[in-house]
């Protein structure tokens, strides 16, 4: 079972309220807590506790904590303590590697903790299924009154396998029946497919498991998400900043590099290629005209994108994770410390939605996330973003996969920080609060902070901190030794 999300990238949309920021005094008892912790009183034997149903995560014990996650039901978790508290009959239950949920929703399991990614990808995919977009003028569909009269083929998605069904072994309240309109589609709507079915001989996508909401397949142009990657830095590789990505400033495919600054031809190297800048060759005017990539190897310095770093930001704990978005140059850099880990070109706001500098960090991270803003002039529908990490609630900024497009280096979005999927995932599972196997939502709090997000650019290079991340960096400073 998954949390969905609804929101949209510069559009204030309705979502889960952000961290409050009132970080409590370290003296104080936990909100909640009616009795200290005690052993567990769990069989002899028991290996892991066992989610019967999907639950939320406090921070502390009590239904009145701070909500931090969510674990999806089957889950087995491993646990430390517990504690009688409000909002449960059975004792809170203290868990790893963080939190405490209620123990009316939990079993003694003699099998190991276990947890599954959600998403889930199948061996060979970079999302979590397969997705098409229909724009506007077109229609969606429902399913009738049942009508015993005619009868429905359905068939499963190409990729799975299984017998033909109909619709009422789909869901018992829809039967065989005539389909009729839904509703008229407004602007651009990008869909998960999740089923075909052949319905009085013509072919519709399933495109809502809920409502079972369908689209004519003629109406839909199926998408492909790229497959593009960006690269480890420091220990993995011993690449440092600065760093820079090919870009050809005549030849979108490919660049030249040369055996000599600027001398004889040497081999092409395709767009987008990451590569180390070892030396730096200038021009009369004192500027960057080529840079070294390899032991003889030069490129132009106008068919590089490069990432010049900037001082960390203030306060930052020994070896804490955050990530550097240039807007200029289009790349994000995710580092542990002072040092780089990882960087990928990214595609930010277009210029009526630019992205908004400023330092924030991120508060929700969602497995899968609806975004919409029907209000717009250009207004759009794309669901079940997988790997999503909202940085800025005020106008519901957030770093997340772009499965419907492959234009990473170029800005895009209607505001957010769109990555290639591999590189949304990779950096999903890297980033603060961590998202342990099994979790679908999980929370960063002033308390247990996410992981700083500093957008920058030429023109706002020191941006001033925003959301909860103003407060953390508040409680740091009070917390500073003089």
């Amino acid at each position: 079972m998954l949390l969905l999300l609804t929101a949209a990238c510069g559009s204030k949309k309705e979502r889960p309220p952000a961290p409050t920021p009132d970080p409590r005094d370290p003296g104080a008892a936990a909100p909640g807590a009616v009795a200290p912790p005690e052993t567990p009183d769990f069989p002899e034997g028991t290996r892991s506790l066992e989610l019967t149903r999907t639950v939320a995560v406090r921070l502390d014990a009590g239904d009145d904590g701070k909500r931090i996650g969510t674990i999806a039901i089957d889950t087995r978790v491993r646990w430390k303590r517990t504690t009688k508290a409000k909002g449960c009959t059975k004792p809170w239950v203290e868990i790893e590697p963080r939190g405490w949920i209620c123990g009316d929703n939990v079993q003694a399991s003699t099998k190991p903790p276990f947890g599954r990614e959600v998403p889930q990808l199948d061996r060979g995919t970079v999302v979590p299924g397969e997705y098409g977009r229909i724009s506007a003028p077109n229609t969606t569909y429902t399913f009738a009154k049942p009508d015993k009269k005619k009868k429905t083929d359905t068939k499963k998605d190409k990729k799975k396998t299984g017998p033909v069904t109909s619709p009422s072994e789909l869901d018992p309240k829809v039967e065989e029946g005539k389909l009729v309109e839904l509703q008229p589609i407004l602007g651009t709507l990008t869909v998960r497919i999740y089923e075909e079915l052949t319905v009085e001989d013509k072919l519709y996508y399933r495109i809502d498991p809920k409502k079972k909401e369908l689209v004519l397949a003629s109406q839909v142009r199926r998408l492909s998400p790229s497959g593009y990657m960006g690269a480890r830095l420091g220990d993995d590789t011993g690449w440092a900043l600065p760093f820079g990505f090919i870009w050809p400033r005549s030849n979108w495919t490919q660049a030249w590099t040369f055996a000599q600054p600027n001398k004889v031809q040497y081999r092409q190297i395709n767009a987008r290629t990451p590569v180390p800048l070892l030396e730096t060759f200038k021009g009369k005017d004192g500027k960057p005209s080529a840079y070294r990539i390899g032991p003889a190897e030069w490129v132009n310095a106008a068919d590089i994108r490069v990432f010049h770093p900037a001082p960390a930001p203030k306060l930052l704990q020994p070896a804490e994770r955050w990530i550097d978005v240039d807007l200029d140059a289009q790349i994000l850099v995710a580092f542990e410390g002072d040092m780089p880990i990882y960087s990928t070109l990214i595609s930010s706001g277009l210029k009526d939605t630019a992205t908004t500098p400023g330092v924030y960090r991120v508060w929700l991270k969602e497995s899968e996330a609806d975004m919409k803003n029907l209000k717009a002039e250009d207004p759009y529908s794309v669901a079940t973003v997988p790997w999503t990490q909202f940085f800025y609630s005020e106008e519901d900024l957030a770093i997340h996969t772009a499965y419907w497009h492959d234009n990473f280096g170029t800005q895009r979005s209607h505001g957010c920080v769109n990555l290639a999927p591999r590189d949304a995932r990779w950096l999903y599972y890297w980033s603060d609060p961590q998202m342990p196997p099994g979790w679908t939502m999980t929370t960063g709090v002033v308390e247990v902070p996410g992981s700083i997000v500093r957008v920058r650019s030429a023109a706002v290079p020191e941006p001033e901190w925003k959301g909860y991340a103003k407060k953390v960096l508040e409680a740091r400073q009070a917390n500073a030794p003089l």
